[in-house]
């Protein structure tokens, strides 16, 4: 593996790969937007280490095109990672119909373009290094993760880890390779010296932890945890994203995800990334 890293920043139109190509210009990263498809020779030849190359839609014709272009990089043994955005589909529409531009793709109706372009890309999703859901982020949740996820130290990490909470009231989160409910842990919310604190305090996660169900939850939870990142590891894996939610995701999934990063930071093979997404948000 040369010294040379190239990060492909693609996804949904309308999902935020100008804002995820700007980020990555600010870290250090000389970034080409929609190179035609028959130039990705000269990323290889080019004498740039660090180069992000954003890809939609409109840079090829078929599915098979963009594998052949990353079939071209990693047989010349460049560092390559692949970052997906994606949001669902209303909020893309949303976003379309605020700045009045027209989709790539020319199907009967909006939404029929956005569902068409979802189809074509799924392929290219499952192989994507990082996959970052904006449906609710702003510019700055996305640069957090894009930094956090992004390995710029190749031979010192082995697997980057975002461990996250959610709240299911709030919908699933899109960018998940793990979710786990502990909604069946007893609720601090209706405890009235809890309501308004959240798994950051002391008596909250003190309270979480003190049924038996959590306790046992959490031990096989983490040696769950910990016999699968080894091989995930083995396999290649670069990055892994573990999602726990609760009813509002201001307690019980905090808490875990708090302990559970904790426990986990003595794996120096480990980069842990942590985020609450509605305290992100602003649900809390």
């Amino acid at each position: 593996m040369n010294s040379k890293k190239i990060i492909i920043v693609t996804g949904l139109s309308g999902a935020g790969k100008t804002t995820a190509l700007n980020i990555l210009e600010d870290m250090g990263f000389y970034t080409i937007d929609n190179l035609p498809l028959g130039l990705e020779k000269s990323l290889i030849d080019i004498n740039l280490e660090k180069i992000a190359v954003g890809i939609d839609i409109r840079t090829f014709k078929e599915t098979k095109d963009f594998f052949n272009f990353i079939d071209l990089i990693n047989i010349a043994k460049v560092d390559l990672e692949i970052i997906f955005l994606e949001a669902e589909e209303s909020v893309i529409l949303g976003r379309y119909n605020l700045s009045r531009r027209a989709h790539p793709l020319k199907e009967k109706t909006l939404l029929d373009s956005i569902k068409k372009e979802k189809e074509i890309f799924f392929p290219i999703r499952e192989i994507a290094d990082l996959i970052i859901d904006t449906t609710n982020s702003r510019p700055i949740n996305i640069e957090e993760k894009i930094k956090a996820n992004i390995n710029l130290q190749e031979d010192l990490v082995n697997l980057n880890l975002h461990i996250q909470s959610f709240g299911f009231k709030y919908g699933v989160p899109l960018d998940t390779d793990l979710m786990f409910d502990v909604r069946f842990i007893p609720n601090p919310y209706y405890i009235d010296e809890l309501k308004n604190k959240s798994g950051y305090d002391k008596e909250v996660s003190e309270y979480v932890m003190s049924h038996r169900e959590s306790q046992e939850f959490y031990k096989k939870l983490l040696e769950f945890i910990e016999f699968l990142l080894p091989q995930y590891i083995k396999e290649g894996k670069k990055h892994l994203t573990i999602s726990i939610g609760c009813s509002g995701g201001k307690h019980r999934s905090v808490t875990f995800v708090n302990k559970l990063a904790e426990d986990l930071k003595i794996n120096s093979n480990l980069n842990i990334y942590v985020s609450h997404r509605e305290k992100e948000i602003g649900h809390w």
